[in-house]
């Protein structure tokens, strides 16, 4: 009889430490993680409140939809501006030098080296490592087909890269509008027939 008492006791207590939530020292807690978004959002001025309010609430979904927007203004003006200065004669190569010399080496020898290693635009496995981005210049102006691309992908690098802070803002201003986008197609998507 006595047996029979504490034995129901006994499977109170065990089922009572399985439902017990476990401290995990890695991980946060939604509360934490909420308390700091509060305060940075409390620290920003007034006018850019209504942006970050919504990190509140779908933090997931903002995140995801400046991510994506900040990729496509990336890409979508570098192969907008080199199409302008392909089919164009517009190739603004002093200027862009001029103020933007380092991002248009860099571009230069990225592509040079990413071209060479797909073997496109006549580039082969040994271009990128004889030639240099003033070698670049000087063949463009030669009038080598495969150079000239090179430096007009290097001039729309450059140019997409000078226009960072400029893009990084238009993210952030559509984030909250494109986030409901993405939430009403991923309604239209994931809806049962």
């Amino acid at each position: 009889m006595f047996r029979r008492a504490n034995a129901p006791n006994w499977l109170r207590q065990i089922r009572a430490r399985r439902s017990m939530p476990y401290f995990t020292p890695g991980v946060r807690h939604e509360s934490s993680q909420a308390s700091r978004i509060d305060r940075v959002t409390a620290r920003l001025p007034q006018r850019l409140q209504k942006y970050t309010n919504g990190l509140r609430n779908a933090p997931v979904s903002h995140v995801v939809s400046f991510l994506i927007l900040h990729e496509l203004t990336a890409i979508v003006p570098l192969f907008a501006l080199f199409a302008l200065f392909h089919y164009t004669a517009f190739v603004p190569v002093a200027y862009v030098t001029s103020h933007f010399g380092d991002y248009v080496q860099t571009g230069i020898s990225r592509f040079e080296r990413y071209f060479s290693r797909k073997g496109w635009f006549g580039f082969g496995p040994g271009d990128a490592d004889k030639e240099k981005a003033d070698d670049a210049m000087d063949k463009w102006k030669s009038g080598e087909q495969k150079y000239k691309i090179l430096v007009e992908v290097a001039l729309a690098y450059a140019i997409t890269k000078a226009l960072l802070p400029i893009r990084i803002i238009g993210s952030v201003w559509a984030t909250p509008w494109f986030a409901g986008v993405l939430l009403r197609l991923r309604r239209v998507l994931t809806r049962k027939p």
